[in-house]
């Protein structure tokens, strides 16, 4: 997920400062911070994404698997 939501942003299908404005106005703190936190439920990741712009956020998610992977390497 966090794959998704750094290339919509990337992109530009998503508006970085409005996304996040829905996602804090719209989902309740508890919920949120778990989804954050990798603590949610498959229902509270559901009821989280259906609070940012859901057709941007899939296609972005539909051509992740597309795309050439780039390695990072430790020095």
């Amino acid at each position: 997920m966090d794959a998704v939501l750094l290339r919509a942003l990337d992109t530009g299908r998503v508006d970085g400062p409005d996304l996040f404005f829905r996602l804090f106005d719209r989902v309740p703190a508890g919920r949120l911070l778990r989804f954050l936190d990798g603590r949610s439920r498959l229902y509270e990741d559901l009821a989280v994404g259906l609070r940012v712009p859901v057709l941007p956020m899939l296609r972005t998610a539909a051509e992740l698997p597309r795309l050439p992977r780039r390695h990072l390497t430790v020095r």
